[in-house]
């Protein structure tokens, strides 16, 4: 499958046994320390605080994705996710939850301290390019807050 967005999905290894063989040789560890994965301390946890960000802060949104700002004041910076049963089944809906994290792990760095977030995935996001989509509503939505340019 040839996608013209660069996050469409990867060929089928030609030799499953060797990939496997790779992918078990990769440290767990290596990955988990990685550059790109969201920290705990960054992450949004509790209901009221997604309920709050949702309800009170500005919204952005793409085709694929609405991104959610609240200015709250906590420290650090915190991002938080939902992504619906009608994005797709769980395989599906744990993927997108996973390029989420990847991309908003890239862009917590840019947004200063007190300011809470939320990425609500549409159901187009199972399908749809996310990396084209999370910089424009990211910056947007930050942008609606004001002083948080």
């Amino acid at each position: 499958m040839v996608s013209a967005c660069a996050c469409g999905r990867a060929p089928a290894a030609a030799f499953w046994p060797r990939a496997a063989a790779r992918a078990a040789s990769a440290s767990l560890a290596d990955h988990r320390t990685s550059a790109a994965v969201l920290p705990a301390e960054h992450r949004l946890r509790t209901s009221d605080a997604f309920r709050s960000v949702v309800r009170q802060g500005v919204r952005a949104g793409r085709h694929t994705l609405v991104v959610h700002a609240l200015a709250t004041g906590a420290q650090p910076s915190r991002a938080g996710f939902v992504v619906s049963k009608a994005v797709g089944n769980a395989v599906t809906r744990n993927r997108v939850k996973r390029q989420l994290r990847h991309l908003v792990a890239q862009q917590i760095a840019r947004v200063p301290d007190g300011v809470d977030v939320v990425v609500r995935a549409l159901p187009s996001a199972a399908t749809g390019c996310l990396r084209d989509d999370m910089v424009p509503a990211w910056d947007s939505a930050l942008g609606k807050l004001g002083s948080f340019r």
